[in-house]
C-alpha cells in the first residue's frame, strides 16, 4: 500500500514538472491548426475569383505601416510608386489604403468610375464638425447630398445670384482700401486685412448684415476667425480613432470632444443669425426679401425649410451648409480644399477681387527692408512660418479713389 502511494505521488510530480512542456505542445498544435485553416480560407477566396490586392510594402501586425510614415508624406508616396508601381496599397492601423499615382488612373477614379469612388472615409473630427456628415463636403453620395448640392449649385451659386451680389464685394473691398490707406506707411498684417474683408463679404452675401452693423453681431468677425481657425487646426490633428475605429468610442485624444466644443460655439452664432432672419422676414414683403434678383443665402435656405417636397431642409442641414461656406470662404489652408471646392465660384470671385485691389492700389514693402520668409510648414495644415507683415505705400495719384 505504501509503495502504491509513493508511486502515485511520484507520478503526480512528474506530470507537474512536465506541465510547461505539455502547455507548449498544445499551444503549438493549436497555432498550426489555425495556420492551416487560414491558408485554406485564403486559397478558397482566391479560387472564388476575388481580385488580388495591388502590391505594397510589408506592414507590422495591428499598427500596419504607421511607424514608417515620414513627415513629407507626398515625397514618400512618390518614391513608393517608383518601387511598387502606379497603384499600390498599405495598411494604416486596421484600415487598408490604396494609392494611385498616374493621370490615367486618376481619370478612371474621379471621372469614369465616379459613382463607385464618390463616397469617402469619414474622419471622427469631420463627422463631429458637420453634425454627422449633414453638409456637402463630408456627406456620402446619397439623396441628402444630392439635394444639398442641387440647392447649393443651382440657387446659391447660380450666375444670376453671384452677379447680383457683386455690389457687396465691391463695397467691402472699398472699405478695406480706405482702412489700409489710413495706415499708409505703417506695418500691417496682410492676412488679417484679407480675412476681415472676406468675412465681411461672406456675411453680407449670407445674411445681409455687415460685421460693423448692430451691437448684437459687432464681434462676429473675430468670433468666426477664432472658431474657424480652431476647427481647421483640430481637423488636421492625427487621430488614432481614424486608424483604429474600435477605439473611436473612447476618444483617447479628445479630438471629437474638442471639435464638438467649437461646433457648438458656431452653432450658437448660426442660430442667432437664422432667428434674426426669421424675425426680419415677418416684417418684410417678398419684394424686400428679394431685391434686384439676388437672394441672401440664409433666405434661400429658409425658403427650402418651408418646402413640403424632397428639397425640404432641416435646421441642422441649414447650419451644416452655413459651416461649409464659412470655412471655405475664410480659411486658406490645405485642409480646407474639400470645403473650398463646394463653393469655388464664390471663393474665386472674392479672392481675385481682393488680391487684385490690394496690388493695384498699393505698393508694398517689408519692414526694415527684410525679405519675407516663404518657407512653408508642411503637414495636414499648410501655412507660412511667419505672418505676412508689410507696409502699404500709396500708389494711385488720385486720393479720392481710396475713399
Amino acid at each position: 500500500m505504501a509503495q502504491q502511494s509513493i508511486h502515485d505521488v511520484s507520478w503526480w510530480w512528474e506530470m507537474r514538472n512536465n506541465s510547461t512542456e505539455s502547455t507548449m505542445l498544445v499551444a503549438t498544435i493549436f497555432v498550426l491548426i489555425l495556420a492551416i485553416l487560414w491558408c485554406k480560407l485564403k486559397r478558397s477566396n482566391s479560387s472564388n475569383g476575388a481580385p488580388s490586392l495591388p502590391p505594397g510594402p510589408r506592414s507590422c501586425p495591428i499598427i500596419g505601416y504607421l511607424p514608417f510614415l515620414s513627415s513629407e508624406l507626398h515625397t514618400q508616396l512618390t518614391n513608393m510608386a517608383h518601387t511598387y508601381g502606379p497603384i499600390f496599397r498599405f495598411k494604416l492601423g486596421s484600415k487598408l489604403h490604396v494609392v494611385i499615382n498616374t493621370p490615367e488612373l486618376a481619370k478612371v477614379v474621379v471621372r469614369d468610375q465616379d459613382e463607385v469612388f464618390s463616397n469617402r472615409d469619414q474622419s471622427v473630427a469631420g463627422l463631429a464638425m458637420t453634425y454627422g456628415g449633414q453638409d456637402i463636403a463630408m456627406s456620402n453620395n446619397n439623396p441628402n447630398w444630392r439635394t444639398l448640392r442641387k440647392i447649393f449649385v443651382h440657387e446659391v451659386l447660380s450666375n444670376k445670384n453671384l452677379e447680383a451680389s457683386g455690389s457687396f464685394r465691391r463695397d467691402e473691398v472699398r472699405k478695406a482700401l480706405k482702412n489700409i490707406f489710413a495706415k499708409t506707411g505703417t506695418a500691417i498684417d496682410v492676412r488679417e486685412i484679407a480675412f476681415s474683408t472676406e468675412t465681411n463679404v461672406l456675411t453680407r452675401t449670407i445674411w445681409e448684415n455687415t460685421l460693423d452693423e448692430g451691437v448684437k453681431h459687432r464681434n462676429l468677425g473675430a468670433e468666426l476667425d477664432v472658431v474657424a481657425s480652431n476647427m481647421v487646426r483640430i481637423f488636421g490633428r492625427v487621430n488614432l480613432s481614424d486608424y483604429f475605429p474600435s477605439l473611436a468610442r473612447f476618444d483617447l485624444q479628445g479630438v471629437e470632444r474638442d471639435m464638438k466644443m467649437q461646433r457648438d460655439k458656431l452653432d450658437k452664432l448660426f442660430t442667432s443669425i437664422i432667428e434674426d432672419r426669421i424675425e426680419s422676414n415677418v416684417k418684410r414683403s417678398q419684394g424686400e426679401m428679394e431685391h434686384e434678383g439676388k437672394k441672401y443665402f440664409v433666405q434661400i435656405l429658409l425658403e427650402h425649410r418651408d418646402e413640403k417636397d424632397d428639397t425640404s431642409l432641416s435646421m441642422t442641414q441649414m447650419k451644416a451648409l452655413l459651416l461649409d461656406v464659412m470655412i471655405a470662404g475664410t480659411e486658406t489652408t490645405a485642409t480646407t480644399v474639400e470645403w473650398a471646392m463646394t463653393s469655388l465660384p464664390l471663393a474665386e470671385k472674392m479672392l481675385m477681387l481682393i488680391l487684385a485691389s490690394l496690388l493695384h492700389s498699393f505698393d508694398w514693402s517689408l519692414p526694415k527692408g527684410e525679405e519675407h520668409d516663404l518657407t512653408e510648414v508642411f503637414g495636414l495644415s499648410l501655412k507660412k512660418r511667419k505672418p505676412l507683415i508689410a507696409i502699404p505705400i500709396q500708389r494711385l495719384y488720385d486720393v479720392s479713389l481710396y475713399m
